[in-house]
């Protein structure tokens, strides 16, 4: 229907009241329930090997969570047609995105990849702004949280907020993200702010400047410290 917001997340609350013919279940059940349908269509979508009965069953999930979106009821419909993988598919990604679905690093790994390469540059700017054991910064998966990968320093990852799959496909938004949760972990292990503006004395903050990812002073009104993984050049 036209005008209608888009899903942010499934009603999970709806879900969890009884209804006819359905029993309460709790929140986390609703949640890890939606998670593993959204996984399983994300796949097959991606892949080319939607199964219609599995976007049927995330389909009738978000409609029973409350007044579906057109998208939601087209997929319904043709998932039960099967008449053409190709618009199923189209429909099951409009659907992803209208509930702002991200995948974890399970279903997609090569952005892991992404990250260690924004890592190695957090490193070089380590290395040039004289801590002695760059080595011993490693993004780690959390086993039963593959939502976030977490910079560990020293052995301590708990100093940080972890970093998004959706940080990642982007060199920039990459760089950025590593170089913010590997700040938080040095500086958590070291009680001491890292890296510090050369010209101001403050600490530098990783941030998106004219499209680069660079380290951030506040002095002077705002400047450039150094690109990030450029720290000195």
């Amino acid at each position: 229907m036209p005008g209608r917001a888009p899903y942010l997340w499934p009603d999970l609350d709806a879900r969890t009241r009884p209804g006819r013919g359905r029993p309460r279940v709790g929140h986390h059940e609703a949640m890890t329930e939606f998670d593993r349908l959204a996984r399983q269509v994300y796949v097959g979508a991606r892949d080319g090997v939607l199964d219609p009965e599995a976007a049927f069953d995330l389909a009738c999930f978000l409609m029973d969570g409350g007044p579906p979106s057109d998208a939601v009821r087209q997929l319904a419909e043709q998932s039960v047609a099967g008449t053409d993988p190709a618009m199923l598919a189209d429909l099951a990604g409009q659907v992803l995105e209208e509930v702002r679905f991200e995948p974890d690093f399970e279903v997609e790994p090569r952005l892991l990849e992404v990250f260690q390469r924004a890592l190695e540059a957090v490193r070089a700017d380590m290395r040039a702004t004289g801590l002695d054991d760059p080595d011993r910064v490693n993004l780690r998966l959390d086993d039963s949280y593959l939502r976030h990968n977490f910079a560990h320093f020293r052995g301590y990852f708990r100093f940080t907020r972890g970093i998004a799959p959706g940080e990642g496909p982007e060199r920039v938004t990459a760089l950025v993200a590593v170089a913010d949760d590997v700040q938080d972990a040095v500086m958590g292990v070291l009680k001491m702010a890292w890296p510090v503006c050369p010209a101001h004395r403050f600490g530098g903050h990783a941030r998106e400047h004219d499209g680069r990812a660079v380290w951030w002073c506040k002095g002077g009104g705002g400047h450039v410290i150094a690109l990030i993984g450029h720290w000195g050049r």
